[in-house]
């Protein structure tokens, strides 16, 4: 923990956990799934959409674990009707060609309290194969003079306003001349069959996109029929008809219904880019925002064969099967193939656990909740106590990421070393604050506000620390955080070097103890975290050299790297990087997380776009 980091944080989950925040399950919910199924055996159900892979990896599977085969114990023909068989203890896992319902959740839930089913991706949608699991497309008429949409703008298309948001015309989305005054009419899909669950093409709307916002009353919905195979199909194809004949429409459907006079917009998650068209490549990548994605179920306890036969879907094996399967999905990417089911950092939900700095809980929230959203199956539960719990249990194993507000302690990699064999990668992922609230600040040099000392380039500063002669002569009477604290640690590496401080120094244990010292003591110099400043005390401004001008310590010098005692947030992986855990430190450096660090409120910076690419850069 650093020294403006006291521990005593309660646990953080991350609100993005979904159907797999669950807490440990209970003794009975053991039970239930060890009476009802051998444990020498994987009992799958299988269902129409999925059928054929069902029965590939079953008998694959068996082949290459003969100790503990899979098979097919219930044919069904939705994922519904697997889910119930599921939830009956019957079989371990269901095939999913769609999200879960809410319904699903809450039945489960009331059967197996504070627990989820867990939800693992084994496939990627098709881009364009009708009738089944495909990306969904958004239509607009071919006359129409809007070529894009973020997910923000389509959220405040598809549901009723809120406050003064809503868009209703085309000009609110960047046409001009006729088109901007032209109202939108939004075709869709009835929201409800008759069982009360949504169709999952809707399912999926409202979670993607809607995320927790009804559906706007003034739709033109197209009834879904449920006759098996063609309701899907004729709905999604009577939206686009209706697109075509209607030059102000916008609606969903998929790239395979598409008919003249329609074309699709390019969709981006935010309004600052990038864009993708759905094309095949894009989606095969999942950059494509309404990417979809194939899944199994299985109970949020699974034993060890049910673990490995999800671990089998996912693996190049279980993979190779996909490509021939008669639905055109598509394999995984290398971001989500190499999940790994038997890390030792999942928890017994099968979240991804993180363990360290709790002043990063609010950011890690935002970044793994949207992480989660663009890669449905991952889940996470943060346990953020304090920077100090970080190193041991990333060097153990027992944490994926080592998010910490300061730097490994020289004892702390020798640990981490002595563990591992190696040394962990290091990616900076925020600056300090200047927000009084935070706990994590740059280092300032404070002296007391009568002071006529406006400067100190960093040699003249460490002269004064480290020879009781030179800040005697200069009238300074030293102080600062406890040299073994995080800051002074900070402040011998970055200002002393290999010098000692002096004989004079005066250490505290805060930062608030250096500032009161220094306001009640006009001949007193020190280095205290700088949010923690006060009306008696003034900051210096330091030059990195005598030949450079001297920087003055504020937010625009700290994200242009300008100010020489900046520190910053960072998160720890241990080497060699899973292929998940990449793309998550590449998304938390992308404009896009670092969009999600600049909209916490505790005054974090994000980092600026060169120091990114530089993080991004990772081994």
């Amino acid at each position: 923990m650093s020294a403006e980091a006291p521990d005593g944080a309660a646990t953080f989950q991350s609100p993005s956990s979904g159907g797999w925040k669950a807490a440990l399950p209970s003794a009975v919910a053991i039970l239930v799934f060890a009476i009802s199924i051998p444990a020498a055996e994987v009992v799958c159900a299988s269902a129409s959409s999925m059928e054929g892979l069902m029965a590939a990896w079953t008998s694959d599977f068996t082949a290459a674990h003969p100790a503990t085969p899979a098979r097919i114990a219930a044919r069904t023909q939705f994922s519904a009707e697997a889910f119930d068989a599921l939830l009956r203890g019957e079989v371990q896992v269901a095939p999913f060609a769609r999200e879960l319902f809410p319904d699903e959740l809450a039945r489960y839930a009331a059967k197996f309290p504070g627990a989820a089913p867990r939800l693992v991706p084994v496939a990627t949608g098709s881009r364009a194969t009708k009738g089944g699991t495909h990306a969904i497309a958004i239509f607009v008429h071919e006359k129409n003079p809007v070529t894009r949409l973020s997910l923000a703008q389509l959220r405040d298309l598809l549901a009723p306003a809120e406050g003064a948001r809503r868009i209703t015309t085309w000009g609110q989305l960047g046409a001009t001349g006729a088109w901007a005054a032209k109202k939108i009419s939004v075709h869709g899909m009835t929201v409800r069959r008759d069982t009360g669950n949504p169709p999952g093409i809707v399912n999926f709307l409202e979670q993607r996109v809607l995320a927790g916002r009804a559906w706007r009353d003034d739709t033109a919905l197209v009834p879904h029929l449920d006759t098996p195979g063609t309701g899907g199909m004729q709905a999604l194809e009577k939206i686009v008809r209706a697109i075509a004949v209607d030059e102000a429409a916008l609606g969903y459907s998929g790239f395979g219904y598409a008919q003249p006079g329609t074309r699709t917009l390019a969709l981006a998650e935010t309004d600052a880019g990038p864009f993708f068209a759905g094309t095949a490549d894009e989606i095969v990548r999942r950059d494509y925002p309404l990417t979809r994605t194939i899944y199994l179920c299985a109970s949020h306890a699974p034993d060890a064969a049910t673990r490995a036969f999800l671990s089998f879907a996912q693996s190049p094996a279980g993979q190779h099967t996909i490509a021939a399967d008669k639905n055109g999905f598509l394999p995984l990417p290398a971001t989500v193939i190499e999940f790994p089911h038997g890390a030792s950092y999942l928890t017994p939900s099968g979240a991804i656990a993180i363990v360290g700095y709790n002043d990063m809980a609010e950011m890690l929230a935002a970044l793994t909740a949207r992480f989660s959203a663009r890669h449905p199956g991952f889940a996470f539960a943060l346990d953020l106590k304090g920077t100090r719990t970080a190193p041991p249990a990333l060097a153990s194993g027992k944490s994926a990421l080592a998010p910490m507000g300061a730097e490994f302690s020289a004892a702390e990699l020798a640990a981490f070393h002595a563990a591992t064999g190696t040394d962990p990668l290091v990616v900076r992922l925020a600056h300090a604050s200047l927000d009084p609230r935070a706990l994590s600040g740059p280092l300032a040099i404070f002296v007391h506000r009568d002071n006529p000392l406006a400067s100190l380039t960093l040699g003249e500063l460490a002269a004064i620390f480290s020879d009781e002669t030179l800040s005697a002569a200069r009238g300074l009477s030293p102080c600062g955080v406890n040299a073994e604290a995080a800051l002074g640690l900070f402040f011998r590496q970055r200002v002393l070097g290999p010098r000692r401080f002096s004989a004079s120094f005066t250490g505290f244990p805060q930062s608030a103890d250096v500032v009161k010292h220094i306001a009640a003591n006009p001949r007193a110099i020190g280095f205290a975290a700088a949010m923690r400043a006060t009306p008696d005390v003034k900051t210096l401004a330091l030059a990195p050299r005598p030949d450079t001008a001297p920087v003055a310590l504020t937010a625009e010098n700290l994200v242009a790297d300008r100010y020489p005692l900046d520190r910053h947030l960072l998160l720890a992986a241990r080497p060699p990087l899973a292929p998940w855990l990449r793309e998550f430190l590449r998304f938390a450096l992308s404009p896009e997380g670092q969009g999600l660090v600049a909209a916490g409120t505790l005054g974090y910076l994000p980092l600026s776009e060169g120091d990114a690419a530089l993080e991004l850069a990772i081994p």
